[in-house]
Parts: structure tokens; C-alpha cells; sequence
């Protein structure tokens, strides 16, 4: 089918869509700021409440002595020879969170998941240059929970105009689905709808990420799992998983478990699974997405889609698959010519710091989309290779300047390693983009200044005030939230996409701003665009700059309809809603 290209516009003042600005506001050109200025104000803000403790080998959720409780039929596993990893290894690797409007007032709310207790979800009650959030755990279904939980990602799975909530768990005996009736209150549904997962192993879930793979207009699901035969029974399949969602057969929001037959089963040959995060993308420019994998010991994949069900895994043949240690993940479009990247952490071995785990670290990973399903490593190109120990990533325009920086979460405290605390004071990275796509790190002069342990980044205006803020997680601990208060930015467009054919999320859909006539234009993923156990806003935030024409044009495409949606002369600081046009 042809693109059909359709004249449409929907423009109102960005307040009605829970942003600042309005369409009516006189503009003066300004200069925006060379670099955004952040102020950590976590605990100002409400964010209070830990995230889970650090325990020792004694009392860590995966103990022998805590697991023979809540698995009795759990045998001990056996370890190959040489493996050191101490059982209490996955619960140093958690905290996620994820900014989600639960209740559709136009406020990006926030949940976050915990080791202890209950996951716990945050109200956003902010006024513009004052983000405030309330603890509304109480009564949402959050506090129903029971179990450790880890990642958590959000999405429309039935198609409702809600966003639902999956988390997955952490020696917990399941992963969990969190149904939305609409106003923020969740019913938990994880194994009515097939992907709860209950097999008397003790699941130790990392990211989950969303995507139409068969474009039948349902958001499918991918689950992620860092499972080593220590905590689990061998040759057991594991939870890193793929759900088909049966909307198109009248079950909206019910999957099935498609791995074995799509050909996207990670479990490696010696019965373990490494995998911490993953994105559907379409990478090559088919329509279809794609299904990348991020994982540890060399055991990342890609598999690209066949559009029949099926996927294929050429994951070296691609190029990818370089980087030692892949953990975090994130997307965006690089370049003249606008091609997907896709953004890998890792480890970067301190020169100063040896120990002796036999872990090689080269560092991060920067790949880009080059032809005939082959990327190019543009790391060094691009000099973002040394994260410390990376984890989660995110891109982020926190000047509306329209080129986005790069920000990613690092370390760990194995107190186990030797020597002790080796990259236990990793610092956050703040790389800075020079508007060509080259970055220097500047974390400490915009004030993202953290040096304790780093997991989840998660990207969002939190107080609509026009300025992206940053919340970083910091596992066994409260957040740290970073609020934007640059004291001149550009001006933007705030764009949400809905699909009518497609899904609801319009995941997949792809946006193309042109800010100038005759000027470039710059590609957008809608949707989640990566990082690590954490989602971003949904919201699209397109940085223009600092002048005061209208947007040139924006055009929106909807792969699963291939129709084409163009919108002309788009004020600045105001909001659209693109909706796909019907049959």
C-alpha cells in the first residue's frame, strides 16, 4: 500500500495537554544557554522512600536459606567450575522507574520499584517551576504487590486510552501486570493475561519494553531476565520472553508466549541468561520493528524481523555484539542523512582498579544504522566510550536547543569483588551534543553531580514548566531528581501521536520535524526510546530553538497504515496531537 498523505492539524495552548506555553504567548528571539543547569532536589520534591537496603550474602533475597522458604521445590542448582558470582549479585543491580501519566490529567506521575515493600507510585502535583509529588501508593493496586519488583515500563495494551503498568520481579515467584481503569487505579492481571509466568523458579527480572512486531495494531511484549544457574534449576527455560498480544484474535491486553516460535529465545547453551534490556525498532526500514537485546557476557542480540512471525538472529553479521558487557540501551536518529543509532553501555575497565572477576571491559557501544542490515561502530567517532560501569541511558534535549545530549546512570558496590567498591563511585555521565552528533562529557559543570551507585535514568518535564528533567535511580536508596532550571531555553513542539489502526501508543510511529524552510529535519522515534529497568515519558518534546517562526512542517508516519500525517506552520511552545487517520 502506498503512503497516503493527509493534511491535518490539531494545535492547542501546550497547557491543555499538561505543558507550558500557550498559543497565543508573544515570542522574542532568544539565545538559549550553551549548557542546561540542574539542581538535585529528590527529597524536596517528595521522593523519599528508598528503593530496598543493601543485605549481605546472608540476608540478600536470593540467600540459600531465604529461597528454600519462598521455593521449597527449588533444588540447589549446580555451578559450572570457575563461575564466582556470588547469589546476592542481581539485587546490586535493580531500581527502576518509570514516568507514566496514570490518571490523564497531563502530569507525568511516577512509579518506582522496590526491593522492600510494596512498588510504590507517585502523584505528580507540580505547578510550573515547582514539581511536587505525593505518595499515592495507597489504593492505586501498587500496594497490593507482593514481592520484590525490578523493571517496570508502561503501555495502552488494550487499546483503552490508559496506560497500564508491567513490572517484573525480583526473587519474587512472578512478573506483574498492572490493568488501568482510567482514572490510576490497577488491578494486578499478570496471569490472567498469560504473562505472569509462575513455574516455582524465582524470577530475577531486569527491563521490559513494548512493541507492534507483527503490526496487527496490539503492542506486544518483551521481558528481560539476568539469571544465572546459581538461583535456578537447570535447563529451565528462563523469563526473558516474548508475548504476542491477542487483541486482533478479541482478547485486547491477553498475550501468549511466542518466543520458541518467533526464533527469539536468548537462553545461552550452558542454561543461563543474561539479558538486561531490549527495544523493539525498526531498524532497516521495513515497517516492521525490530528486536534488539542487550546483554552481558558477550550474549547480546539483534533479531531482525522477517515480517512473517518470525525473526532471525545475525547478530555479529550486523556489526553489533562488540561491547563485552551490554546493559542499558537507548535510540535516536544520528547524522545528515538521519539513520538510526542505537546506544549500548557497558564497562570501561579502570586503569587504576584491577580486579579479578577475568571481566574485559572496551566500554560503551554507539552503533549506527548503515545499509543492507550492517551498523557502524561509531563509538570513538562520537567519543562516548568511557561510562564508568554503565547501566541506564537516555537521550535528552534539556536546552530545546533540537539536538539531544546523551546522560547515562554507572556503578556498583559488589562488596564481594576484589578489590572491594571498584566502581562503586562511578559518577553520572552527562555527554553534551555539539549539534554534529560529537559529545564531551560536562556532568559536573550542568550540576549532575552523583557518585554513588546509579541504575535507572528516566527522562521528563516533571513540573511542565518547558525544561526536560532528569531522575536517576539509586538502588538501596531514594532517588535523585534533577530538576532543569537553565535559565534560558529554546522553544519547542510537544507532539502526541495516537493510533487508531496502529496501537493506541502509536508505538513504532516515526516523526520528521522541520523546524526552517530549507532547513534540516530531524527524525523522532515515538514510544520508549530505551535506557535500562526504566521508561521515559511518553511525551515527544522537539527542541526548535530560539527564534519565533512557526514550525516548518512535521510529518508523522504510521507504518502499519502507511498513511503519512503533515502538519504545516506549527507555532512554537505549543502542543499537537496527531491522531492516524481512520480506514
Amino acid at each position: 500500500m502506498a503512503r497516503l498523505s493527509v493534511l491535518a492539524l490539531v494545535l492547542v495552548p501546550a497547557a491543555a495537554l499538561g505543558c507550558s506555553g500557550s498559543a497565543n504567548q508573544k515570542l522574542e528571539p532568544v539565545i538559549p544557554d550553551t549548557l542546561p543547569t540542574f539542581v538535585e532536589k529528590g527529597a524536596a520534591v517528595g521522593f523519599t522512600a528508598t528503593q530496598g537496603a543493601r543485605n549481605d550474602a546472608a540476608t540478600c533475597l536470593f540467600s540459600k536459606s531465604k529461597l528454600a522458604v519462598m521455593f521449597p521445590k527449588l533444588q540447589e542448582a549446580g555451578v559450572a567450575s570457575g563461575l564466582r558470582f556470588n547469589q546476592c549479585v542481581p539485587e546490586r543491580m535493580t531500581s527502576g522507574a518509570a514516568a507514566v501519566d496514570v490518571n490523564g490529567d497531563g502530569l507525568d506521575d511516577v512509579v518506582f520499584t522496590r526491593l522492600t515493600g510494596h512498588p510504590i507510585l507517585y502523584v505528580n502535583e507540580s505547578t510550573p517551576g515547582e514539581p511536587m509529588f505525593r505518595d499515592a501508593t495507597v489504593g492505586s493496586g501498587f500496594d497490593l504487590v507482593e514481592g520484590a519488583t525490578n523493571g517496570v515500563g508502561f503501555a495502552d495494551i488494550d487499546n483503552d486510552g490508559d496506560k497500564d503498568v508491567v513490572l517484573t520481579g525480583i526473587a519474587s515467584p512472578q512478573m506483574y501486570l498492572l490493568v488501568n481503569d482510567g482514572t490510576g487505579k490497577f488491578t494486578e492481571e499478570a496471569v490472567a493475561r498469560g504473562v505472569g509466568m509462575v513455574d516455582g523458579e524465582p524470577h530475577a527480572g531486569q527491563g521490559v519494553s513494548f512493541g507492534d512486531y507483527d503490526l496487527d495494531g496490539w503492542i506486544d511484549m518483551h521481558t528481560n531476565e539476568w539469571q544465572s544457574s546459581i538461583v535456578a534449576n537447570l535447563g529451565v527455560p528462563s523469563h526473558s520472553r516474548l508475548f504476542r498480544n491477542l487483541g486482533a484474535q478479541g482478547k485486547p491486553g491477553v498475550f501468549e508466549d511466542v518466543t520458541e516460535v518467533a526464533k527469539t529465545r536468548v537462553d545461552s547453551v550452558v542454561d543461563t541468561t543474561w539479558t538486561f534490556s531490549s527495544i523493539f525498532t525498526d531498524f532497516d526500514g521495513d515497517r516492521y520493528p525490530d528486536l534488539a537485546v542487550v546483554a552481558d557476557f558477550n550474549t547480546t542480540k539483534l533479531f531482525w524481523n522477517n515480517r512473517d512471525g518470525t525473526f532471525d538472529n545475525t547478530t555479529y553479521e550486523s556489526g553489533l555484539g562488540g561491547e563485552e558487557n551490554g546493559m542499558g540501551l537507548a535510540v535516536d536518529f544520528h547524522g545528515p542523512d538521519q539513520k538510526p543509532t542505537l546506544f549500548i553501555s557497558s564497562i570501561k575497565s579502570l586503569s587504576d582498579c584491577k580486579d579479578d572477576s577475568g571481566l574485559v571491559g572496551t566500554g560503551n557501544r554507539l552503533y549506527q544504522y548503515g545499509t543492507d542490515r550492517v551498523f557502524d561502530d561509531i563509538t570513538d567517532r562520537a567519543g562516548v566510550r568511557d561510562g564508568g560501569w554503565g547501566w541506564g541511558a537516555s537521550f535528552i534535549d534539556a536546552t530545546n536547543s533540537g539536538s539531544r545530549d546523551l546522560v547515562q546512570a554507572a556503578g556498583i558496590d559488589e562488596p564481594w569483588s576484589n578489590p572491594a567498591g571498584c566502581h562503586a563511585k562511578d559518577p553520572v555521565m552527562y555527554w553534551r551534543n555539539d549539534g554534529t552528533d560529537t559529545y564531551d562529557e560536562v556532568a559536573v559543570r550542568v550540576g549532575v553531580i552523583e557518585t554513588k551507585p546509579t541504575k535507572g535514568t528516566l527522562v521528563f518535564d516533571a513540573d511542565n514548566d518547558g525544561r526536560m528533567d532528569l531522575l536517576v535511580t539509586r538502588d538501596a536508596e531514594t532517588p535523585a531528581f534533577f530538576h532543569n532550571v537553565t535559565p534560558v531555553v529554546g522553544r519547542y513542539v510537544d507532539i502526541r501521536v495516537v493510533g487508531t489502526r496502529s496501537n493506541r501508543d502509536a508505538l513504532g510511529a516515526i516523526v520528521s520535524v522541520t523546524a526552517l524552510p530549507g532547513g534540516p529535519t530531524k527524525k523522532y522515534f515515538t514510544g520508549t526510546t530505551g535506557t535500562y529497568l526504566s521508561q521515559d515519558t511518553a511525551l515527544l518534546r522537539v527542541g526548535l530553538g530560539g527564534g519565533i517562526e512557526p514550525a516548518h512542517r512535521i510529518e508523522v508516519y504510521f507504518p502499519l497504515s502507511e498513511e503519512t500525517v503533515v502538519l504545516s506552520d506549527v507555532e512554537r511552545n505549543t502542543a499537537v496531537e496527531v491522531v492516524e487517520p481512520a480506514p
